[in-house]
């Protein structure tokens, strides 16, 4: 019995590395390395990428410098800032306490921050993790505080500013709109609850227990890094360092290496710390009010590439850029992180997809419809996306055409992509997606839903006696206040 367990043993491992061989033959590693390489800056920041099949390493590169001015080379050991990935860590954190029944992610927030007066009994810890709260966001208050990108910006000022807030931009399950303030308040959440900072909770609870040694919540300014990866925007021929100086984790905040990230990835899948019933949790479809569904989760996101589920978020803030996706269904991961401003690593990762996994994927040709005006018609109209922001669409000679609301002229035609579908060059990695009465505006991996509405008819031009309202106004929430004169009849 003993001698056919272990031929038996000895034949599926056989079969696994035979397998993991198939996939790592020189042809896909020669096309993997192309891939990489569209990406190169001679002289410049880079990337660190690996893929993970089943636990084993598939392929793993690093190109370009971590630090310009020592010219220090980017390794597998290399830090990064890896922004919005931090939100799954987040959600999972609240998911740990819920197993251990010391919250219940369909409990009123109000339950464990009290200081959010009124609106803490409308929303639920899930719906800070899914992006329906209503809560305004953290940079538009910071904005309106005349806090700029690269300020200073503590977790405890931001907690405070959120903890101030009185009202809401929708009710809480109306709508997907991301945002960062929900997953800033789950993170204050999870340290109320377990007594411990969230940094080191999800030190103690996380990262220590799979071996993320390389892995930190950072809410300390200043604290050092070895390995860290400066970020770096480029402009003309000059590359400039683009620092990060807020300290607010929950939403953002985490620094590490591509190789921790797939332990994490592993994790999912085989399940050490945690339960696959969580995991099962973090990427079920959130269901809005009206019924609608968001194929956003709990700090993830799901999509289906060539025939195969994808689970997957990025990540970007100052000039970082992070992708970390997973095909459960084959056990495959990818992590990359970038650290210039013009990375866009989706290309990259669905690219790898495409070369390591070519035998289990299709790939359908895209039918280019060649629309009439008269077709295209149906498409016509004005959509809003949120309060106060609207697109204008219209057909006219044979192509689809934007507007801006209240402009008068048009911008130029708008590329077919597929039926309903149309490329929004305007902005990058940008398409419109339209159904009956509803366009969904794709942007990198962001989604807007608009629907179609009459058109707004523009604010009409008085005569104002503009002394009236000179003064200086306090804002309570925001605890800034905004000084208004009358000059030149402006």
């Amino acid at each position: 019995m003993k001698k056919h367990f272990f031929l038996t043993l000895i034949v599926c491992t056989t079969l696994v590395s035979a397998t993991l061989l198939a996939q790592t033959t020189p042809t896909r590693i020669a096309q993997a390395d192309a891939l990489v390489a569209q990406y190169l800056q001679p002289n410049g920041p880079g990337l660190s990428l690996s893929i993970m099949r089943d636990g084993e390493t598939l392929y793993t590169k690093q190109q370009g410098y971590a630090n310009l001015e020592h010219q220090v080379p980017i390794t597998d050991s290399t830090v990064f800032l890896v922004a919005s990935i931090s939100k799954q860590f987040t959600a999972f954190s609240a998911l740990l306490l819920q197993e251990q029944g010391l919250l219940d992610m369909d409990d009123y927030v109000g339950q464990y921050l009290p200081e959010l007066e009124g609106i803490g009994q409308q929303i639920t810890l899930r719906q800070l993790a899914n992006h329906t709260s209503g809560l305004r966001n953290t940079y538009d208050l910071n904005r309106l505080r005349g806090r700029g990108e690269q300020d200073m910006i503590t977790m405890h000022e931001m907690i405070d500013e959120l903890l101030r807030q009185r009202g809401l931009n929708f009710t809480p399950g109306e709508r997907f709109q991301y945002n960062n303030a929900g997953f800033a308040l789950l993170a204050e959440v999870v340290g109320r609850v377990s007594g411990l900072t969230y940094a080191e909770f999800v030190q103690q609870h996380i990262f220590v227990p799979l071996g993320m040694h390389q892995s930190r919540f950072v809410d300390l300014h200043g604290t050092l890094l070895p390995h860290k990866a400066n970020s770096y925007q480029r402009y003309g021929d000059t590359y400039y360092h683009i620092p990060i100086n807020r300290t607010v984790v929950g939403s953002t905040g985490l620094y590490t290496t591509p190789n921790d990230l797939l332990k994490w990835a592993h994790n999912y899948q085989n399940a050490v710390v945690g339960t696959a019933d969580m995991f099962a949790e973090m990427i079920i479809p959130t269901v809005l009010n009206s019924g609608e569904r968001s194929y956003y989760g709990l700090g993830m996101e799901t999509r289906m590439h060539h025939g195969v589920q994808v689970i997957f978020h990025g990540g970007g803030d100052a000039a970082y850029r992070s992708y970390l996706l997973q095909v459960p269904e084959y056990g495959f991961s990818l992590a990359v992180s970038g650290n210039y401003e013009a990375f866009n690593p989706l290309d990259l990762a669905y690219g790898m997809i495409d070369i390591f996994l070519a035998d289990h994927i299709t790939k359908t040709e895209t039918v280019i419809p060649q629309y009439t005006t008269q077709e295209l018609q149906k498409y016509e109209g004005t959509y809003q996306i949120f309060p106060g922001l609207y697109l204008e669409f219209v057909a006219q000679d044979d192509s689809l055409y934007f507007r801006g609301w209240g402009d008068e002229g048009l911008g130029g035609p708008l590329p077919t992509m597929g039926e309903g579908v149309f490329s929004f060059p305007y902005l990058p990695k940008s398409r419109m997606v339209f159904t009956q009465d509803q366009v969904m505006w794709h942007l990198s991996d962001f989604f807007y839903p608009g629907k179609r509405v009459p058109s707004p008819t523009p604010p009409a031009y008085e005569d104002l006696t503009l002394s009236e309202y000179e003064g200086s106004f306090y804002s309570e929430e925001l605890q800034t206040t905004y000084t208004i004169v009358a000059r030149e009849g402006q």
